[in-house]
């Protein structure tokens, strides 16, 4: 996300620097240049920021033979093992829910990790949210929980509460 703390960091070390949030576009990269450095924000996708950078080298090689490409892969270790314990989980469970704050970078890919191998998935911040909810999770077999980084403890924790107060089996 362009806003994000990293990112305006990175952007700041270099006079073309540019964000480039989607796959569309990409074709929008320069290729006037001779280096190019492609660096994920930590909390990216690993899958998608793969994908990405596979298409830029692609495009720009083409255009640009004398071009150099280095690809720096900032993923926070932890960021990459949630988003593979989400893939794991929302594979295996009738019901998904993310906890984490709705502007979280790290909880937002949880969500679109989850919501791919889930249809029954959920972005929430409190229990609150999901109280309306109740009717739908009781009639899943197996319901999986997943939260962003800092998500606080105590907002996990009224979830499990109400989810256990239902009989609600999670994962």
């Amino acid at each position: 996300m362009k806003n994000e703390f990293s990112n305006k960091g990175n952007l700041n070390k270099s006079n073309e620097g540019k964000v480039n949030e989607s796959k569309a576009n990409v074709n929008k990269v320069s290729t006037s240049t001779n280096k190019l450095l492609i660096i994920a924000q930590t909390t990216f996708s690993l899958e998608k920021f793969s994908k990405y950078t596979e298409t830029i080298k692609e495009m720009l090689a083409k255009e640009n033979k004398d071009l150099t490409i280095e690809v720096r892969n900032t993923i926070c270790n932890a960021t990459k093992l949630r988003q593979e314990e989400a893939e794991e989980i929302s594979s295996n469970v009738d019901y998904m829910i993310v906890i984490g704050g709705k502007n979280s970078a790290n909880s937002i890919k949880l969500y679109e990790i989850s919501k791919k191998n889930c249809n029954n998935t959920i972005f929430i911040e409190t229990y609150k949210e999901l109280e309306d909810k109740l009717n739908e999770i009781v009639k899943s077999d197996k319901v999986g929980i997943m939260a962003g980084a800092s998500t606080p403890r105590k907002s996990i924790d009224e979830i499990i509460n109400l989810l256990n107060s239902q009989k609600i089996h999670k994962s």
